[in-house]
């Protein structure tokens, strides 16, 4: 990633963003401190055509000592799909020297853009390993797993800048799809009748007068199903498919959306405000990620690819070890969601935790009350008492562990049981900000 001979190496001063002020992830080790996107003539720039180059610079700022640091890039477009991502040793960087606090390290990403047009974000990464894993995985045998045991990450910064990609000069459209891949066509022509032409599908009336479209907002592993079939019993006619589909079909104004895992700015592509209403339910991370852990490993239904994946690594290493390959394989998106709403204002945001002490009062207000539901609240407290961890388990009282069950115990703070000093480490480092926003604990003290 080197700059032609005759353009300038860095952009000047007044190109870059300073981001010391956001909110970031960190483990206090290092924080994103400035940010640039610009163009070839290091410019900054927010427009770019469709197989012109981007170059992303980001500089971090060293508060304690890091052995063998590297930066990553993501880019993700208006779908939340992640586009690209790669680290620096993944483009054959050689390691940057050991940094000391008071350093600062700055990265030059540059892109050329055979991606399809629209609007892309950046998030950038700093994390360190140990010069022999580096050294080991750049040019000797190392597999990734192996590597990626000695990373460490210290800062990760979402969202730092965005900008949008269109058709290039004259409206000539470079390629269809995500990404422009290395391809080969051909064609074989036949005689015959040509095909009858599809009716085109019908799109769902809005219709201005009808209720506004209600949405249950969460993230995984943060009793999804259990409010899922809350709402099946309550509003039957009411409600539509969405897991896993959300946003690929038109949504249909005036029903009601279960076990949306998406965050606020998703969201709001997909529908106004004023012609929705919403509640998000959180959990505590820590029980989330304990939930997941035992879930995959044992319980969840084997999904080809996804789950099938996280159940041979988990049966393969220790809880603890389990538990931290989770935090950065699984937990990062329930985290992005959770922060996106936290951000969120005037928004109806209902704790897991609450809910298992008070669910009939919290369910009411924010079904009947915010979101306008036609249902009573005798046929909604039914619907409630119907769904309860007793009923659905046969009578087995909450905190009597079934490992084998998707309703495994039912309880908060469960993590104490799991949570070893390495795993609270770990998880500190890489969520302790995330957690202290999202009011579970104080400070970093626990």
């Amino acid at each position: 990633m080197k700059s032609e001979p005759d353009e300038p190496a860095w952009p000047s001063p007044e190109c870059f963003t300073d981001v010391s002020g956001r909110f970031q992830f960190t483990d206090g080790l290092a924080r994103c401190a400035r940010f640039a996107i610009c163009g070839d003539h290091r410019q900054a720039k927010n427009h770019f055509f469709q197989t012109e180059r981007v170059h992303v610079f980001c500089e971090f700022e060293i508060l304690d000592g890091i052995s063998v640091p590297f930066g990553a890039l993501e880019l993700r477009n208006q779908d939340g799909i992640l586009v690209y991502g790669k680290a620096s040793y993944q483009l054959g960087s050689e390691p940057p020297p050991p940094l000391h606090a008071g350093d600062r390290i700055t990265f030059h990403w540059e892109l050329e853009l055979r991606v399809a047009t629209g609007d892309y974000s950046v998030t950038v990464h700093l994390a360190e390993t140990d010069a022999n894993s580096y050294q080991d995985y750049l040019h000797g045998p190392m597999t990734y797993r192996e590597f990626s045991r000695s990373v460490r990450k210290h800062s990760r910064l979402e969202s730092a800048g965005s900008f949008e990609v269109t058709w290039a000069p004259g409206e000539k459209l470079a390629h269809h799809g995500m990404a422009d891949l290395p391809a080969r066509a051909s064609f074989d022509v036949q005689s015959g009748s040509p095909g009858q032409q599809a009716a085109p599908p019908a799109t769902p009336d809005a219709g201005a007068n009808l209720p506004p479209t209600v949405l249950h907002i969460t993230h995984w592993k943060a009793g999804s199903q259990w409010i899922h079939k809350i709402l099946r019993q309550a509003c039957p006619d009411l409600v539509e498919t969405s897991e896993g589909d959300l946003g690929r079909r038109p949504l249909v104004q005036g029903r009601l959306y279960p076990t949306v895992y998406m965050s606020r700015q998703e969201v709001d592509r997909l529908v106004s405000r004023d012609r929705s209403r919403r509640f998000i339910v959180i959990r505590d991370l820590r029980d989330t990620l304990v939930s997941a852990y035992f879930s995959f490993k044992l319980s969840h239904p084997v999904i080809p690819g996804f789950s099938t994946r996280l159940r041979n690594v988990l049966r393969t290493v220790d809880v603890e070890s389990g538990l931290v390959y989770l935090m950065d394989d699984f937990l990062p998106k329930c985290a992005a969601i959770q922060l996106s709403w936290l951000e969120g204002e005037n928004e109806f945001l209902v704790r897991y935790e609450d809910l298992l002490t008070n669910d009939q009062a919290l369910l009411e207000s924010a079904l009947i009350d915010h979101c306008g539901l036609p249902v009573t609240r005798e046929k909604l407290r039914k619907a409630v008492l119907a769904a309860r961890f007793e009923t659905l388990t046969g009578g087995r009282a909450r905190g009597h562990e079934d490992l084998t069950a998707h309703e495994r115990k039912g309880i908060s703070g469960d993590w104490h049981n799991h949570f070893t000093e390495k795993v609270k480490r770990a998880f500190k480092a890489r969520y302790g900000g995330l957690l202290v926003a999202s009011g579970y604990e104080a400070d970093l003290s626990w």
